[in-house]
């Protein structure tokens, strides 16, 4: 069973095993204070956090999906996970992904493909755009150079 809810901004998705009745893992849509505010209406960075006998089964994955199908376009932390980053190399089939430089309140598009080295940098973050979005429509809603 699938549950959700919405506070401040941020959305919470709870996965739980109901013939188990044991929570599963959940993922939570952070809003980003390293973003200015007119791209933080559109952007979100997923976390997710599933028990290890609950991984590999699909449950990020669809919960990813749940949102980019909602329009939501999602930013990656400062790190990841190689897990993590597959996931969005997978989800980057179905939505478009691009990399960013994000300093001082701004996002500065670098392209779709980039050097080990500027991955690297803790101003590097993926994105991946929701349905509906273009990097055009994105540029013009948060101001993206």
């Amino acid at each position: 069973m699938i549950r959700h809810r919405e506070a401040d901004g941020e959305f919470y998705v709870y996965v739980e095993d109901v013939r188990r009745r044991q929570l599963a893992g959940y993922t939570v849509f952070n809003r980003l204070i390293e973003v200015h505010r007119r791209a933080d209406r559109y952007v979100r960075a997923p976390h997710s956090k599933y028990d290890p006998q609950y991984q590999r089964r699909g449950l990020a994955t669809a919960i990813y999906r749940w949102g980019l199908d909602a329009g939501l376009c999602m930013l990656t932390g400062a790190r990841q996970s190689p897990a993590a980053h597959a996931l969005w190399h997978k989800l980057a089939a179905r939505y478009e992904l691009g990399y960013v430089d994000l300093r001082d309140k701004t996002l500065t598009y670098l392209g779709p493909e980039i050097s080990p080295q500027v991955l690297g940098d803790l101003h590097t973050r993926m994105l991946l755009l929701g349905r509906g979005w273009t990097l055009g429509k994105f540029s013009a809603a948060t101001g993206m150079r």
